[in-house]
């Protein structure tokens, strides 16, 4: 992993073996989930490993998450995995404000020892 300063701001160069992966969550109606604590997406693979989706459309209230949408990469089959694993993710969420016709977009990462 590599950081490299701009003018522009912080460049992240990794290098890494897995290709990349993507997962697309669409939802008709969102106005639909407002009675609705916490959304479970269906399980997916991604970098050889099982994860979900967990949406709050109402804000994760237990993390000081009301008034926004909390979304939530999880995860879901860590059994198979050695003691002493780790899992590097990068990840990039993209969420589509149709009031505003804009992505909203959000990077992170996480660093999971097993």
């Amino acid at each position: 992993m590599e950081f490299k300063n701009s003018r522009e701001g912080v460049i992240l160069r990794v290098l890494r073996d897995a290709p990349p992966s993507h997962y697309l969550l669409k939802i008709h109606s969102f106005s639909s989930f407002s009675n609705i604590n916490k959304f479970i997406s269906d399980n997916f693979d991604a970098g050889g490993f099982q994860w979900k989706l967990c949406l709050y459309p109402n804000g994760d209230k237990e993390n000081h998450g009301e008034g926004h949408i909390s979304v939530y990469l999880e995860l879901t089959e860590m059994s198979s995995l050695s003691i002493g694993w780790e899992i590097n993710v990068i990840f990039n969420f993209f969420v589509f404000d149709q009031l505003q016709d804009k992505y909203v977009t959000m990077q992170g990462s996480l660093f999971l020892y097993i």
